[in-house]
């Protein structure tokens, strides 16, 4: 039975508590390039965690800090912190009032829900940038919970023997082999002689499997699936947990043998995605401890009239003001309207403000989708400061940044979006 406290099955929560409290007490700008969190503030906080950067300087940044830019993307990601415009027109991350009811839950609740934010929301590519940029190799990451399930609690695993089952399952995990340590999973003891190399080479020589670790470990392989659940990964339209299955079937075929459980495993996952996430760990702890974690229900529709100011640059931008029930793709038609664009190219809108990203959605025209017109304006989960980056045009990439300004519930609701202030004149699109 487990019992989530302060301190175990590691001191996670209370980290992330220190680290939330000290994003709540002033406003954090955010860096322009990655949007990351000052080396100053960062250098600072790293001495009150328990899972310190014991060599830090004030010089680092945050990629330097698995601990805290694990905790900056799971506040972001969970919805905990926002970013706004700050002071000069930087982005600032801010606590949100979801914050609050997190705070209300058991620790065994607050520590699930980082977990099903780790699981279903992080963009693990952005965890991982900091080290080789990839996550750890999709076709395995299951069988690492299946190996780790059926290993014995306290043994240390030998990682630098290239023989080695988990040798060849973990060479690639990077900072993944560390946050999966600050959830208690394992221990690992990491290559002094790679650190020397780089302080971002993360490579560990031994890895010993925690009870906790040993405990979760079915659940994760048999009913909570990665590739299944991960909300990043599935807009990637990446493999699925049946791929995968399939060809080890095809695989165990081809080599004259008959394959035995796969049909039960992808029945038992499939089922699965019908259930909350924390709803299969439940019977691990005390009754009581884990009855809920923070909603995953949609934002919601916001009614509302939303007053956009788009900008092209600091001198140049245009205000529109649309109804909650208009789509996005109509706000990308007012955009075009504003400017004075032809509307001849391929768009998209990054709600992360990161040009490229998967948090976004794209022209109908486009391959992937999610598309534009699709959603609504009410549909976004929008708030007052809340901005993002429309993309127009992939060759030429004009960048327009687009903040909300208000939301008046109690306005007229516009028939069609309006442009409803300028300054700058429009640009030439063709200018070459």
């Amino acid at each position: 039975m487990i019992k989530v406290t302060t301190t175990y099955p590691t001191s996670l929560l209370q980290d992330f508590i220190t680290f939330m409290d000290r994003l709540s007490t002033e406003e954090i700008l955010l860096s322009p390039k990655n949007l990351y969190i000052p080396r100053e503030w960062l250098w600072e906080l790293n001495q009150l965690v328990s899972f310190k950067v014991v060599d830090a300087t004030p010089r680092l940044d945050q990629g330097s800090y698995p601990l805290l830019h694990m905790f900056y993307h799971l506040a972001l990601a969970g919805g905990l912190a926002i970013m706004i415009q700050g002071k000069g027109g930087k982005f600032a991350l801010k606590v949100s009032e979801r914050y609050e009811d997190y705070l209300d839950l058991t620790m065994t609740e607050q520590y699930f829900f980082l977990l099903e934010t780790l699981w279903i929301d992080a963009d693990w590519g952005a965890l991982q940038k900091a080290t080789h940029e990839r996550i750890p190799t999709e076709r395995i990451i299951s069988s690492v919970w299946q190996e780790l399930a059926q290993s014995e609690v306290g043994v240390a695993l030998n990682l630098t023997d290239s023989a080695s089952s988990w040798h060849r399952r973990l060479w690639d995990w990077g900072y993944f082999l560390l946050y999966f340590s600050y959830f208690g999973f394992w221990q690992c003891t990491l290559d002094q002689e790679a650190l020397n190399f780089s302080r971002r080479k993360i490579e560990a020589t031994t890895l010993t499997p925690t009870e906790f670790g040993v405990g979760i470990a079915p659940i994760l392989f048999q009913k909570r699936d990665y590739l299944d659940w991960n909300q990043v990964h599935i807009k990637k339209n990446g493999l699925t947990s049946q791929d995968i299955l399939d060809e080890l079937e095809n695989a165990i075929r081809y080599m004259g043998k008959i394959p035995k459980g796969f049909t039960e495993l992808a029945k038992v996952r499939q089922d699965s995605l019908g259930e909350t996430f924390y709803q299969a760990f439940v019977s691990l702890v005390p009754l009581g401890e884990l009855s809920h974690t923070l909603s995953r229900e949609e934002k919601g529709f916001i009614e509302g009239v939303y007053l956009f100011k788009v900008s092209l640059s600091r001198g140049r931008w245009r205000k529109i003001e649309m109804a909650a029930k208009h789509s996005l793709e109509q706000l990308h038609l007012a955009i075009q309207e504003a400017f004075e664009f032809a509307d001849d190219h391929l768009y998209s809108f990054f709600m992360d403000n990161k040009k490229w990203s998967y948090d976004r959605y794209e022209s109908p025209l486009d391959e992937d989708g999610p598309y534009s017109d699709e959603v609504t304006i009410g549909e976004l989960g929008l708030y007052s400061g809340k901005t993002f980056l429309y993309l127009f045009d992939y060759g030429d990439e004009w960048e327009f940044k687009v903040e909300v300004e208000e939301i008046n519930a109690d306005k007229p609701l516009p028939l069609i979006p309006k442009i409803v202030g300028k300054r700058g004149e429009a640009p030439d699109q063709y200018a070459y």
